[in-house]
């Protein structure tokens, strides 16, 4: 292109203005046909334009004050306005003698050089925004050049590297100055970008991490000139990488060690991945089973394998964890137990993308829970046949209670009985004596005065032992009533407590001690009289036979009062030989005695506490009593609980 044609236009397609006559007329012709804007400085100092100079610019007056002092050898730079209007940079190269000087545009060329340094600014305050540095080697010249940015990326000052790429390669951690050489070599042999990783000890001897792209410069020939990176600071990401890997180590060594599965199911791709724990906990070699999705559902137990799949359909459709226990079977044929936890997984954009899960081999655990509710199905079995035992005993105990108190009750009716039948006896045969008498008509005054008098005796011995008789068989009809019955009801406790204490009288007076009984008149409960009775009887009968040496005559307390205005307290104490304390915590248990050697089944007290705290809905404990023996306390409530 002609550089003195307009922009865009050929030399020649503009059509040459007139020259005006006051100009033209002393410029030489050869001067006027040069091809090129040209300026002519006459002996009077004015500037004259030629053709090419006329056409594009019109008049020389903006640049006789810039070129007034311009000698030749001088180049300057001229900014004008053409004719059209535009602004132009020129440069003005000044010739002679005679002084002539050529004008050339060089305004693209200006605009080039601005954009470039624009954009090297905006380059240059990238790097620096991005912490990006840079770095340029000279093939030829050995000359290393570093940015700012890649000062600061490197860790060091501008006066670190006064010896060029020997001290670069002297920063560098000595177990990748190989590599770098490599990237060197890889970029020289040929010439391509490269990408590369090291490490660098900055000024205070620390490790920087830097990442780095190295291409290579080439000139018009595509010979190398120069080689050319981009570096960055990537130590907090190496050490993020470093503290992940190791977090990651740490969690496969947790995994070994807790000896827990995991599996990553991918759900566009299919693939499913396994660690070396996984293949332990379902029994497969690792050599021999490829962890996929079907072969992972071939060995489930076939009565599992809906649950895992509703497992994972529960994931992918409520994108939360899900936890699932199921059964695999090795090749063996060996049933194992898996415990396992799903999870999802999403990617950034909040996409499931994988399904994750943590599995533990259950199998002991599964085995001793299912050995665990056998023994507890038999233990279950056994109490129910304890119970049933325990039951019978009870059941036996009572016929055995009522058949002591029918025995106590024979006892104590046998004597009014006795007495009734020898005063009829005898009632019946002084009667036949006065009837005989009275036949033959012998019955004198005084006899019949003696019968008379033996009669009221009679009779009045005969109404006293049956009354006796009615009374004792009416205790015997109530206390046996409420032994082997569960009728609740409301009674006095005194009087009630003397009847069984009645029905004890024969074990009572055969055993050489006495009971001693206190109890307000008044005193009432509402609860279940035979409960009462059975537990009174157990703590008397108990006394009796383990409280004092063969030697003592014993005395039994029972004291019953009032304690506040719902609980009523029943004290029952001897002066016994008290109780080992080694036996209290024991002395309610089932079948614990100290005397089995004397027939003692060991249940009397064992069922006097159940009676105690079930059926009547109270307590009853048990201590001894320093210098005087064993003090059981029942406490009962006033109105016992209603029994479901």
């Amino acid at each position: 292109m002609d550089v003195t044609g307009a922009p865009g236009q050929e030399t020649g397609s503009v059509p040459a203005a007139p020259v005006p006559s006051s100009e033209s007329s002393s410029v030489p012709p050869l001067f006027d046909a040069l091809p090129v804007a040209a300026l002519l400085r006459e002996p009077d100092g004015r500037l004259r334009g030629n053709r090419r100079f006329l056409d594009r610019y019109g008049s020389t007056d903006s640049f006789t004050a810039n070129l007034s002092d311009a000698v030749p050898g001088d180049e300057r730079e001229v900014s004008v306005r053409s004719a059209t209007g535009e602004s132009h940079d020129l440069l003005v190269r000044v010739g002679g003698p005679p002084w002539i000087a050529t004008v050339e545009d060089v305004t693209e060329q200006r605009r080039t050089a601005r954009g470039l340094e624009l954009a090297t600014e905006k380059l240059e305050e990238a790097c620096h925004t991005a912490k990006l540095g840079y770095w340029e080697y000279g093939i030829q010249s050995g000359e290393l050049v570093l940015s700012d940015a890649g000062l600061a990326v490197l860790g060091h000052e501008r006066d670190r590297f006064a010896g060029g790429f020997d001290d670069l390669l002297g920063i560098l951690h000595h177990d990748d100055r190989p590599r770098f050489g490599n990237m060197l070599e890889s970029v020289v042999g040929n010439p391509q970008r490269v990408y590369v990783e090291y490490r660098v000890h900055d000024r205070d001897g620390r490790v920087r991490y830097v990442s780095a792209s190295c291409a290579p410069r080439l000139d018009g020939q595509r010979r190398l000139t120069h080689v050319f990176g981009v570096l960055m600071d990537s130590t907090e990401r190496a050490e993020a990488a470093a503290q992940l890997d190791a977090a990651r180590q740490r969690l496969e060594e947790a995994y070994r060690t807790g000896h827990l599965g995991y599996w990553e199911y991918g759900i566009h791709s299919g693939t499913l991945v396994w660690n070396r724990e996984a293949f332990g906990i379902y029994g497969q070699d690792p050599g021999r089973f490829e962890p996929t999705f079907d072969n992972l559902l071939g060995i489930l137990h076939p009565d599992d394998r809906m649950s895992f799949g509703n497992m994972l359909e529960s994931v992918i459709g409520n994108s939360r964890r899900v936890y699932v226990e199921y059964r695999a079977i090795d090749p063996a044929g060996e049933v194992r137990y898996v415990s396992s936890s799903c999870a999802p997984r999403f990617d950034l954009d909040g996409r499931l993308t994988h399904l994750f899960g943590v599995m533990l081999d259950t199998t002991e655990r599964a085995r001793a829970a299912d050995a665990l509710r056998a023994a507890k199905d038999r233990v279950e079995q056994a109490y129910r046949e304890l119970q049933a035992a325990q039951d019978s005993l009870v059941q036996t105990e009572k016929m055995a209670s009522l058949g002591q108190l029918v025995a106590g009750v024979a006892h104590e009716v046998n004597g009014p009985v006795g007495v009734a039948l020898t005063t009829a006896s005898h009632l019946l045969s002084r009667a036949e004596d006065v009837k005989r008498q009275f036949a033959a008509n012998a019955l004198t005054r005084s006899a019949l005065a003696g019968f008379l008098e033996v009669a009221q005796e009679a009779g009045q011995l005969l109404v006293g032992n049956t009354e006796r008789i009615a009374a004792l068989v009416h205790m015997f009809k109530q206390v046996a009533a409420d032994q082997t019955g569960d009728e609740r009801r409301t009674f006095y406790l005194r009087e009630y407590t003397e009847d069984v204490l009645l029905s004890l009288h024969t074990q009572i007076g055969s055993s050489g001690h006495r009971v001693e009984l206190a109890c307000p008149e008044a005193l009432q409960l509402e609860s279940f009289p035979g409960a009462f009775a059975r537990v009174l009887t157990h703590l008397v009968r108990n006394s009796l036979t383990h409280a004092f040496r063969p030697e003592q005559s014993g005395r039994i307390t029972i004291d019953i009062h009032a304690d506040s205005d719902d609980w009523i307290e029943v004290v029952h104490s001897d002066d016994g030989q008290g109780i080992l304390e080694a036996d209290l915590p024991r002395i309610f248990d089932p079948f614990f005695t100290t005397a089995r050697h004397a027939g003692c089944v060991g249940l009397g007290l064992h069922i006097a506490y159940n009676l105690a705290t079930q059926t009547l809905g109270g307590q009853l404990s048990v201590r001894n009593d320093p210098g005087h023996g064993a003090v059981f306390t029942l406490r009962v409530p006033r109105q016992a609980p209603d029994r479901g």
